[in-house]
C-alpha cells in the first residue's frame, strides 16, 4: 500500500465532491419495433473479475432512486477529500501518513456520516524501503448530509509495525473502490446490487494490509465483523 505524503492545506475539494442530488437521467427512447426474422440488439454489460467472483455475473449500475435533496456528499471522493482538508493542519509534516478506507461511522442502523483514519509512518533506521508503521492518530468524521467535519486525536497511538513501499495492483484499487462506493451509496439511500459482493474490497484490503487491518477491526468491529460474517469465507 502506497504510503501517503503530508496533506497540505490547499487541497482542492469542490473539484471532487459531488454537491446536491442528480436528476434522474430523462427515460430512453424506444426503438422501433423489430422487423420479422430481425436479431435484437445484445445488452452490453460490464465485468469485474475478483478472486472473490471468478465466474463474474455482470454487474448492475445501480440509479440514485430515493435520495433526497440534503445529500451532499455522495462519494467516497468527496469525502476523503473533505477530511483531508480537515485534518492537514494537524499532521506532523515530518512523518508520511496514510489513510484508512471510508467506514460507517455506526452500524447497523447507520446515520449519514463516514469516518477516515490517518496512520503515521516514520523512516526506518535499518532500511530505506521499509517504513515504520504507528496506529491511527488522527480520526475525521465526514458528515454526507452537509458536509461538515470533525477532527479528533487517537489517544495512545503506538507502533504497530513494518511495512514496505509498494504500489496496490489494478484489481486490489479496483476492489477496494467498488466496496467504498457501495458502503457511500448505501449510507444515502441508493440501491446497492448485493449480487456481486459489493463489500469484498475490505476483506481484500485487510488481507493484504495486516496491520492497519487489525487496527481497524478494533475501531469499526461492528461493520468489518458484519463484512467478515456476510462476505467472508
Amino acid at each position: 500500500m502506497p504510503p501517503r505524503r503530508a496533506l497540505g492545506p490547499a487541497v482542492l475539494v469542490a473539484a471532487s465532491m459531488s454537491w446536491g442530488c442528480a436528476a434522474s437521467p430523462p427515460p430512453p427512447v424506444a426503438p422501433p419495433p423489430a422487423e420479422h426474422g430481425a436479431h435484437e440488439p445484445e445488452v452490453e454489460h460490464t465485468f469485474v473479475s475478483t478472486s472473490n467472483n471468478d465466474g463474474a455475473r455482470a454487474t448492475r449500475s445501480t440509479q440514485a432512486e430515493g435520495v433526497g435533496t440534503d445529500c451532499t456528499v455522495t462519494t467516497p471522493e468527496a469525502a476523503r477529500a473533505l477530511a483531508e482538508t480537515a485534518v492537514a493542519e494537524h499532521l506532523d509534516p515530518q512523518k508520511t501518513w496514510t489513510t484508512s478506507p471510508v467506514l460507517p461511522v455506526t452500524w447497523p442502523a447507520p446515520k449519514r456520516a463516514v469516518v477516515y483514519f490517518f496512520y503515521p509512518m516514520a523512516a526506518n533506521p535499518r532500511s530505506m524501503s521499509h517504513f515504520q508503521l504507528f496506529s491511527a492518530a488522527w480520526r475525521v468524521e465526514v458528515s454526507l448530509h452537509d458536509g461538515s467535519t470533525s477532527v479528533a486525536p487517537v489517544a495512545k497511538s503506538r507502533e504497530i509495525g513494518t511495512i514496505t513501499q509498494t504500489r496496490p495492483s489494478s484489481l486490489e484499487r479496483r476492489e477496494l473502490e467498488i466496496a467504498e462506493a457501495a458502503l457511500v451509496q448505501q449510507l444515502v439511500g441508493t440501491g446497492v446490487d448485493e449480487g456481486e459482493s459489493p463489500y469484498w474490497g475490505y476483506l481484500k484490503f485487510m488481507h493484504e494490509h495486516p496491520q492497519i487491518g487489525k487496527d481497524l477491526q478494533r475501531r469499526s468491529p461492528a461493520f468489518l465483523g458484519w463484512v467478515r460474517k456476510r462476505y467472508g469465507k
